[in-house]
């Protein structure tokens, strides 16, 4: 069955009210949502977002390597927090629901008004939907891959029925349009995905109409718009930190095999493989490859960084993942009874779904993993109510989310020494020409120098110092004169895993 009209026989559809699933899909995500610790990173988007509102500079009193989009997702969620006397976490999951419910109900509208979608079967499709938005995502709730892809889901709907040859009203073409213009403001990587749903539309409807739709120009729109804003308002951005992250962040990236053979490779393969092997000749028609295509546009911003950070992973792990589930609805309880009656065919049905099943636990756990320290937050808590914090190390989430989870206040212009950490791991592992070392060394100064000001001119309470085997930091803070005048004020309290903590000295 290739047409997303016939995602379900009148048999495969449930005898409970039609929209219990979905509510209990939101209801188990609100759950995970309690259980599940924040994000380092978003933890640091939200004390971005906070120093801004109280007036700091970005990119001069908060150096962020990323553009402004990052800083300002989290605005909002700040702002309401402090109106409302809530916790920002809690904000950004209330708003994260909120998105994804409001995202799911105009990819609804859409596909039911190009009569993709009877308004029945949609109840099931957004279930698949919702589950992948709001359950898989994780630990990595909140982050700019998941509010992209979020923000995605219209602009797919509206492909589908540009594929489908269908009209589409004008206000629902703007409003995907923008969704996918605000995709590629959160990251720009991700413009690789709306090209390649574009592309596979147009393939679908064999014309190249798809490629000129008004939801093409507006995203193209706002991207265009949003870079000239960034070109105006940040020039701090353009003319220094986009030249430093080229140089120290960008091209550290984690060793190929080590890379490919994580998880999120092998598990995307076998969600592809399953698809066709479910589908046969129907992985090429809609809906399944529109949602792959958009998978591999996803995919290539994952591998173009090759980080190997699990959250980069997610959009294209959640759009095979919903692909996979309605491939295994089509194929099993869309057509004739059958077609699953035999024995064999029952225990093919059985093993795809333990493996599909399988593959979508173990994504889960991929996206919850992310250092926890809950007795580094503990020992920092005996030290002083609403202590001042700063970390001397190069991995975000020693400092992050800790700082908000004692309620402390960040000190440090920068969330982690990635400035240094990325130059010396360039040094280390790169043949590097005289030129691009004496430009590392330069960045790696200016981060030394910036460290010992931000002491100096703070006098943070507590200083987080990673003591790790891949980095001794106190060793290579005490090698700089500026910073081991510094750390002369603060004594050893305790480490904890591989964090030391210093503590400022009464007599300083």
């Amino acid at each position: 069955m290739s047409d997303a009209a016939a995602l379900l026989s009148p048999t495969a559809r449930m005898t409970v009210p039609r929209w219990l699933p979905l509510v209990a899909v939101f209801a188990l995500a609100a759950c995970v949502r309690g259980v599940l610790d924040i994000h380092p990173d978003v933890s640091w988007g939200l004390t971005m977002a906070e120093k801004v509102l109280d007036g700091q500079k970005l990119y001069v009193d908060v150096i962020e390597p990323n553009p402004p989009a990052t800083m300002f997702l989290y605005v909002v969620p700040a702002w309401l927090a402090r109106l409302a006397g809530l916790r920002a976490e809690f904000v950004v999951g209330a708003l994260g629901l909120f998105a994804a419910a409001l995202s799911l109900w105009l990819a609804g509208r859409i596909l039911v008004s190009a009569k993709l979608l009877a308004d029945r079967d949609g109840w099931v499709l957004a279930t698949i939907a919702a589950a992948a938005l709001t359950i898989l995502p994780a630990a990595t709730f909140g982050e700019r891959e998941h509010i992209g892809l979020i923000v995605f889901l219209p602009f797919l709907a509206a492909s589908a029925a540009r594929a489908a040859g269908r009209r589409l009203d004008l206000p629902m073409v703007i409003v995907a349009g923008i969704g996918a213009g605000i995709t590629v403001v959160l990251k720009p990587h991700f413009v690789a995905a709306i090209v390649a749903t574009a592309a596979a539309s147009a393939i679908c409807a064999r014309s190249w109409r798809p490629l000129l739709a008004i939801e093409n120009w507006t995203a193209a729109a706002v991207a265009i718009t949003y870079g000239a804003w960034v070109a105006i308002a940040y020039p701090q951005f353009i003319s220094d930190v986009l030249p430093l992250v080229v140089t120290v962040y960008v091209p550290v990236k984690a060793e190929f095999w080590p890379f490919m053979i994580a998880f999120a490779t092998p598990a995307w393969l076998l969600v592809l493989a399953l698809i066709v092997w479910l589908k046969r000749r129907a992985t090429l028609q809609p809906p399944f490859c529109l949602l792959l295509a958009a998978s591999f546009g996803f995919a290539i911003s994952y591998y173009v960084q090759q980080k190997g950070w699990a959250y980069h992973s997610y959009p294209m792990l959640a759009l095979a993942l919903i692909a996979l589930a309605i491939a295994f609805i089509d194929r099993w309880h869309g057509g004739p009874a059958s077609i699953a009656g035999s024995t064999d065919n029952r225990w093919a049905r059985l093993a795809s779904a333990i493996i599909a099943t399988l593959i979508a636990g173990f994504t889960f756990c991929w996206m919850s993993g992310h250092p926890d320290r809950p007795g580094l937050a503990a020992a920092v808590r005996t030290l002083k109510p609403h202590p001042k914090i700063l970390a001397i190390s190069g991995d975000l989430a020693i400092g992050h989310p800790l700082t908000r989870e004692v309620e402390g206040i960040w000190v440090g212009r920068v969330p982690s020494l990635w400035i240094s950490s990325g130059v010396l791991l360039r040094q280390r592992y790169e043949t590097l020409d005289a030129q691009t070392i004496a430009r590392l060394n330069a960045y790696a100064a200016r981060d030394r120098a910036m460290l010992a000001e931000d002491i100096a001119r703070q006098r943070p309470d507590v200083i987080l110092v990673e003591r790790s085997k891949s980095c001794d930091c106190k060793a290579w803070a005490n090698s700089d004169p500026m910073l081991a005048h510094q750390l002369e004020h603060y004594r050893d309290y305790e480490t904890v895993d591989d964090v030391l903590i210093l503590r400022r000295g009464d007599s300083s």
